[in-house]
C-alpha cells in the first residue's frame, strides 16, 4: 500500500492508482500486474468490496468492475465481497467472465 500512499493517509488516489499501474505495466501487460493493483486498492484481501471501488475509481469505472465482477466465494469472503483476480484474468482472455 505504501507504494501507493506514500503519505499513508489511507487512501490511494485514482491518479495514484494508475501511475502504478503504468509503471507496473511498462514492461508488459498481465493478468497478474492487474490483480496486484485491486489487491491494493483492497487493502491486500483476496477480494474487493463495492464501496472500495467507488471510492477509489472513478464513477464509470467503479460501476464498470462491479457489474463484471463475480461474487467473491472464497472461505475468507464476506457478503458482498467480488472476485477481482476471476476479472482481471477475463480482461486478458486467460478466463470468461
Amino acid at each position: 500500500m505504501s507504494i501507493v500512499d506514500p503519505n499513508n493517509s489511507g487512501a490511494v488516489t485514482f491518479q495514484a492508482f494508475i501511475d502504478f499501474m503504468s509503471s507496473e505495466t511498462t514492461d508488459k501487460d498481465s493478468a497478474d500486474q492487474v490483480i496486484a493493483s485491486f489487491k491494493i486498492l483492497a487493502g491486500d484481501k483476496n477480494y474487493i468490496m463495492a464501496d472500495e471501488l467507488r471510492r477509489e475509481l472513478p464513477p464509470d469505472q467503479a460501476e464498470y468492475c462491479i457489474a463484471r465482477m463475480a461474487p467473491y466465494t472464497g472461505p475468507d469472503g464476506v457478503p458482498g465481497a467480488l472476485d477481482y483476480m476471476s476479472f482481471s484474468t477475463a480482461l486478458y482472455g486467460e478466463s470468461d467472465l
